[in-house]
């Protein structure tokens, strides 16, 4: 998932500092050609101290998603950890709205559980396999460095769960518990830029 670094630093925000704008820069550049076979450096991926509310990007703890059982043809509950999609005011109870919006999550396992899974199903080139996604080179997972909880993360982009705002804020009651990590100005960016990869792919120009 190599992209124009130069092309998405356009679309920064005028008000952050040269200073940001350098690290998420030296941070970026990484995952762009010729380097994006490389290892990758992670640090300042995580804010340091949380909000008291939730947003977009948040690890999260434990909400249900839907998997379907292909011997029975329905679909069952189960709990993951997650990653918020959607906006951060959207998120916000106190934010009220005429049409109501519901809340977008991406499913969230340990590395410890992919690389588990691949032992389970004998892929010959799992290490391989991991490299890739630690380097940001599958559209669709987003690999997100170790947590305070000593745990690295993947999060699957195409495998989401919607549920209600009302669900979602009850976890603010704990928050510090119900919370993983809040994502700093990289972990953020690199986080936006492969969704908008992954759903828009707008980099290869193709004429659809």
């Amino acid at each position: 998932m190599a992209f124009s670094i130069d092309e998405f630093e356009k679309l920064l925000p005028p008000e952050l500092t040269n200073q940001k704008k350098g690290r998420l820069r030296e941070g970026l550049i990484q995952f762009s050609d010729p380097y994006n076979s490389q290892d990758k450096f992670y640090t300042d991926f995580y804010l340091p101290i949380s909000h008291n509310y939730f947003l977009q990007g948040d690890l999260i703890r434990e909400m249900r998603f839907p998997l379907f059982n292909k011997e029975s043809g329905q679909y069952e509950k189960l709990y993951y950890d997650a990653l918020i999609i959607s906006n951060t005011c959207d998120i916000d109870e106190s934010n009220i709205r005429t049409l109501r919006k519901k809340v977008v999550l991406a499913k969230l396992i340990t590395v410890d559980m992919f690389i588990e899974s691949m032992r389970e199903l004998e892929v010959e080139n799992a290490a391989e396999i991991l490299t890739h996604v630690k380097n940001q080179q599958y559209s669709n997972i987003i690999y997100l460095p170790t947590s305070r909880d000593k745990n690295d993360y993947l999060a699957y982009l195409d495998d989401l769960s919607i549920v209600e705002k009302e669900e979602i804020n009850i976890l603010k009651e704990d928050i510090s518990a119900n919370r993983i990590e809040s994502l700093d100005y990289f972990g953020y960016y690199l986080f936006i830029f492969k969704l908008s990869y992954h759903l828009c792919r707008l980099p290869e120009e193709t004429e659809r």
